[in-house]
């Protein structure tokens, strides 16, 4: 899938899931700023660690819980 498409689907799925995760969750079991995941979700960094970041959290939400 690509990884604007995880994105969305990620942005979706918190704002659905706001008591299972959020941003800032997220960027503490990855150990990143929620600045950091913030301009990754929202495709307003486009280097390789942000593309990693978000392949990272859609395999972890999609192990976790499903998405």
């Amino acid at each position: 899938m690509e990884t604007n498409n995880k994105a969305e689907a990620i942005k979706a799925w918190l704002s659905n899931n706001r008591r299972l995760e959020t941003q800032g969750s997220l960027a503490k079991k990855f150990g990143k700023s929620r600045s950091f995941v913030n301009l990754s979700l929202n495709k307003q960094s486009v280097t390789r660690a942000s593309e990693n970041l978000v392949n990272d959290i859609y395999e972890y939400l999609h192990e976790k819980y499903g998405i």
